[in-house]
């Protein structure tokens, strides 16, 4: 489970993360992930839209993909903002957890090398 203070809430923030991050694609799911200056904890939001499935499938779906996150969540630097989008197919994908880590990896080495 994914702390409440390590979530994205605000329609601003998704905006601003998927706009100006860095965008990378693994399997199932997109990653956008923005390194802010702050030094708050880092957030995560969940994009899980009806093509994913129906109610039950996208819920399942976010539940994975949070669990998955929160694996990872003391690799992942102060203040970053991170949205993962779930692709059509996610629910039924067996590597689902699979792609969330090694988009995060991923993305963690494509923020290292912008500096």
């Amino acid at each position: 489970m994914l702390p409440a203070s390590n979530r994205m809430r605000s329609a601003p923030q998704f905006r601003e993360t998927t706009r100006r991050g860095v965008r990378i694609t693994a399997g199932a799911v997109v990653l956008h992930v923005l390194a802010t200056t702050g030094d708050g904890p880092p957030r995560m939001g969940l994009t899980i839209g009806k093509s994913v499935g129906n109610s039950v499938a996208r819920h399942r779906t976010a539940r994975r993909i949070r669990a998955a996150f929160a694996s990872r969540l003391a690799e992942i630097p102060e203040g970053s903002q991170w949205v993962v989008r779930a692709l059509p197919g996610a629910a039924e994908s067996r590597s689902l957890q699979g792609d969330v880590v090694e988009g995060i990896a991923r993305a963690l080495v494509k923020l290292e090398s912008r500096g």
